[in-house]
């Protein structure tokens, strides 16, 4: 290990070195091609690593020297030996990718120019190779361990591995039993350098790492299969994540001619026994075919006109995808913070759909009620930072799934069971008065919603208290552009807003002001400059940057900015 960290000392230090030396030793199999599905499999297995090895060293600016220059302080105490544990990890994790005699010996490799001509079909080409991606053209390939050595010696170390890499470019899995080795020591070097992050960084580190994979397949279905199966069993998180987001494209490329409804999910009229008909969103009793009777429901409605049949289908469509995506999404993906949908049912006495979640309560509060009540005390500031931090963790998951919420508003947080309700059972008079804020709910799917420019009607130009939180973007008319997810962004920094000042937009809204009016006067105007010496300047600059999203983001920008956003208010303590 000492020879090694001597023979990397350079400009960027010795973590550095070895880092970046064990990131390109990965590409050894990550950039490989041509592969039979079972070696694909194998290979995105290597890929998870090498991701997990990316974000921790992207956390803590090891590339960058960060690392080095924290731990060589001398007024940290035991940050010598943390070094050194550092190093000892990352040089054991360097050889064992580039041990050509152990991944041999140990982990059942082989040289593609040393096995018979039938096992070629499932060699790991990587980039580095020969160039013509079949191993036949030996003459131009310098003999292992002898052509390169005449230049080695004046090469920076970068240099050097890319001439080490040229002569190991294809191999073969021979033994897939001792290959299995290989993968668990690599995911053990992976959870040994994440001790060195506190606890409760740990979430937000796994987070970024598995939404980088799914934000790196885009919307390619084999890509997100192999990262399925590649997860399953060892990061059941991603493995479901994967499954939901294909689920998720594949609902959207299904063609209008060819869908059917889910007949599992639709709830019969009959069985349900609705309370506040009239509202938007109603608790209910269902009496389950099962025989459950008056388990406890919330309903949320989506009007429809009965003379309009093509509307009306596509609306339920929308629905059944909706209630099939969110179906068991609780106990799957509890990253979303939403409810299990039940189904969904046709009050065609009233011309609606009803989207139907099985509530947790018999009652509930949303956030908006809760801040409009004159009834409560603003809660503690650490408890709102922890409300906005678990929101922010959602409208990402939902991000990384490729689905939209469309809808971000203090109206659609919800709260189980009500802060009236609960009220009752706490000890004290003071503590009846403070809400309970620690478990929110993200409801309010806009299904109704359609996704094509040439499909949406033409906005009101004084937005409702729901459009208060839209990006103007998404209101005016024929300006109006195509919802993406920057504007679920923006919508998420008016609720964080709300949150920071406890109090509800509608408070400071005016009904001349149009939205752009409204969003440049009163909201980045007024309120966000005031919003520091209530919570801080963090908070501020997240609530900043997320009302300064621009409608063209691509989604990595989206994605960067949702990591920052998670990361720092993890971080913000009180």
């Amino acid at each position: 290990m000492a020879e090694l960290a001597l023979s990397l000392v350079g400009t960027v230090g010795v973590l550095g070195q070895i880092f970046q030396g064990c990131i390109n030793a990965y590409q050894i199999f990550t950039t490989a091609s041509n592969l039979g599905r079972d070696s694909e499999r194998l290979v995105c297995k290597i890929r998870i690593e090498e991701m997990r090895l990316l974000v921790w060293g992207r956390e803590w600016g090891v590339e960058e020297g960060k690392l080095e220059k924290y731990l060589g302080e001398e007024s940290k105490a035991g940050n010598e030996r943390l070094r050194g544990l550092a190093i000892q990890v990352l040089s054991e994790l360097y050889k064992t990718i580039t041990d050509l005699d152990k991944l041999k010996g140990r982990y059942g490799l082989r040289d593609v120019d040393n096995v018979a001509p039938q096992q070629e079909k499932g060699a790991l080409e990587g980039k580095g190779g020969n160039g013509n991606g079949n191993g036949n053209n030996k003459k131009d390939k310098p003999a292992p361990g002898e052509a390169w050595k005449e230049n080695f010696k004046d090469k920076s170390f970068a240099e050097r591995f890319k001439s080490e890499l040229h002569l190991r470019a294809k191999w073969v899995i021979a033994d897939k039993d001792k290959f299995h080795f290989f993968l668990q020591d690599l995911k053990d070097y992976n959870d040994g350098l994440e001790q060195l992050f506190p606890p409760s960084r740990l979430a937000t580190l796994h987070r970024t790492w598995q939404n980088e994979l799914l934000q790196g397949a885009q919307r390619d279905l084999a890509k997100l299969g192999l990262l399925e199966s590649a997860s399953n069993g060892v990061y059941p998180q991603l493995t479901t994540s994967a499954n939901l987001k294909q689920l998720r494209i594949n609902l959207d490329s299904k063609p209008t001619a060819n869908f059917k409804p889910t007949f599992a999910l639709k709830i019969q009229w009959p069985l349900l026994e609705v309370t506040d008909k009239e509202t938007r969103r109603s608790l209910a009793a269902y009496n389950s075919p099962s025989g459950e009777r008056g388990k406890n429901v919330v309903i949320e409605w989506v009007d429809y006109d009965k003379e309009d049949l093509e509307g009306r289908f596509q609306h339920i469509r929308r629905i059944d995808d909706l209630a099939r995506m969110v179906h068991s999404a609780s106990a799957r993906h509890p990253d979303l913070h939403t409810i299990d949908c039940l189904g969904y049912t046709d009050d065609t006495s009233h011309s609606r759909f009803g989207v139907v979640y099985d509530s947790p309560a018999s009652s509930f509060s949303t956030l908006y009620s809760i801040i409009s009540s004159n009834d409560y005390r603003t809660p503690d500031l650490g408890d709102r930072f922890k409300l906005a931090h678990s929101l922010a963790v959602g409208l990402w998951s939902f991000h990384s799934l490729d689905w939209l919420h469309k809808s971000v508003c203090s109206h659609n947080i919800l709260f189980f069971p009500s802060a009236i309700s609960d009220s009752a059972s706490k000890p004290t008079v003071n503590a009846a008065l403070v809400p309970d804020i620690s478990s929110p709910f993200l409801l309010g799917f806009d299904s109704s919603r359609p996704e094509q420019v040439v499909e949406m009607s033409v906005a009101s130009r004084n937005p409702s208290s729901l459009d208060l939180h839209r990006h103007p973007s998404s209101l005016e008319g024929i300006d109006r552009k195509p919802y993406c997810k920057g504007f679920d962004i923006y919508s998420l920094g008016l609720v964080m807003l709300e949150i920071g000042l406890w109090k509800i937009l509608q408070a400071y809204y005016k009904p001349h002001y149009t939205a752009q009016r409204f969003r440049d006067r009163v909201v980045v105007g007024l309120l966000v400059p005031g919003l520091g010496s209530k919570t801080g300047s963090a908070y501020r600059q997240v609530v900043e940057r997320c009302l300064d999203v621009k409608d063209d983001m691509s989604g990595l920008e989206c994605h960067q900015l949702m990591e920052w956003v998670v990361d720092t208010l993890e971080s913000l303590r009180v």
